[in-house]
Order: structure tokens, then sequence, then C-alpha cells
């Protein structure tokens, strides 16, 4: 009995768990800038993780927690909460522009534009 009633919290708690957020479609890629400084500098979204990195063999990946949409002085705004596998937590705020196969700006940063690589076959 005991171990049906264990068995039975643990489906539970399972069940009750969030599921981590996914990336839209249109953010999953790899991202570069051609800003003096940052040219070796690389950021990768997936469907429920987020990387930086400086080559493209090197780079931190974290787990998406959640992802917030909103409208910003007209602009798409992006907060995303992601954390390592220490379950230290963090949080990166971006406008979000289509233009151009998309673009996207550091919120504390606008002169860092992020462009997405394009796919290679």
């Amino acid at each position: 009995m005991r171990a049906v009633s264990c068995l039975l919290a643990l489906l539970l708690c399972s069940a009750c768990a969030s599921e981590p957020d996914q990336a839209p479609s249109y953010l999953i890629g790899v991202w570069e800038t051609t800003t003096d400084g940052y040219t070796d500098q690389h950021m990768f979204i997936d469907q429920t993780r987020i990387g930086f990195g400086t080559s493209a063999l090197a780079a931190n990946g974290y787990v998406i927690t959640k992802i917030d949409e909103s409208r910003e002085a007209g602009k798409t705004l992006f907060v995303v909460s992601y954390q390592d596998a220490e379950q230290a937590k963090f949080q990166l705020a971006f406008f979000y522009d289509p233009a151009g196969g998309g673009r996207i700006t550091f919120k504390n940063q606008d002169q860092l534009t992020w462009t997405k690589r394009a796919a290679t076959t």
C-alpha cells in the first residue's frame, strides 16, 4: 500500500510540474552580429534552449523556463527566462524585428543588432 501511495504521489507531482516554454519558430536558429568587439560571438535558440558562444564548436546552453512576449514602444519585446544545470536563473530581454530574415536587439544594448544566420543545406 505504501509503495502504491508513493507512486501515486510521484505521478501527481510530475503531472503538476510545468513544462518549459518553447521558443517561437522564427526565433529558432543561430544569431550573429557584425558589431566590433562581438564578431566572434553567437547566440543560438532552439525550441527549449538558449546558448551563447564564441565559435561554432563552443557554446554554453541553458534550458528555457519561460518566454514572455509583449509590446513596448511599438516593438515586440521578448523576455526569455532560463536556467543552468545548477538551477541558477537568468533572463534576457530583447526586441525582435522580422525584417530582413529577423533581427534581435538586446533591450540594454540598442547599438548591438543580431541577425539570423542563413540556413545551410
